[in-house]
């Protein structure tokens, strides 16, 4: 059975995850463009830089996912697992994210754009 190199697994998670941080924050901007704050416009400016900072992202990262044929879709979601197919060169490969790993990738992706701190070792990334 084939398997992704490690730059196609690279490009297909951040291709996952940067879907799901882009839901995420819209779905944010949306609770908080509804809600009574009576300060909420620098929190809308700051959610609406940050979705078009993804949507840029996600831009890149699909045309890489063209360039190497990597195509991705969600099959089904639970309360425990996502699964997802992956085509590449011509095979099929199913893969299985936990939820929890999923929404603690994406967190830690948001803070990333938000702060520019590598939540994992507490400074910011080297350009």
């Amino acid at each position: 059975m084939a398997k992704l190199t490690a730059e196609e697994e690279y490009i297909t998670e951040s291709y996952i995850l940067s879907e799901l941080a882009r839901k995420v924050l819209e779905r944010d901007l949306a609770a908080i463009s509804k809600s009574p704050m009576k300060l909420k416009d620098p929190y809308i400016r700051l959610l609406e830089q940050n979705i078009s900072r993804l949507s840029k992202e996600l831009f890149s990262v699909k045309a890489k996912m063209k360039e190497y044929g990597l195509k991705v879709q969600l099959n089904s979601k639970d309360d425990t697992f996502s699964e997802y197919t992956i085509f590449f060169r011509g095979y099929v490969l199913t893969a299985k994210y936990l939820n929890v790993h999923l929404k603690n990738q994406v967190s830690k992706r948001i803070v990333r754009l938000f702060t520019g701190i590598d939540e994992h070792h507490g400074k910011q990334p080297v350009p």
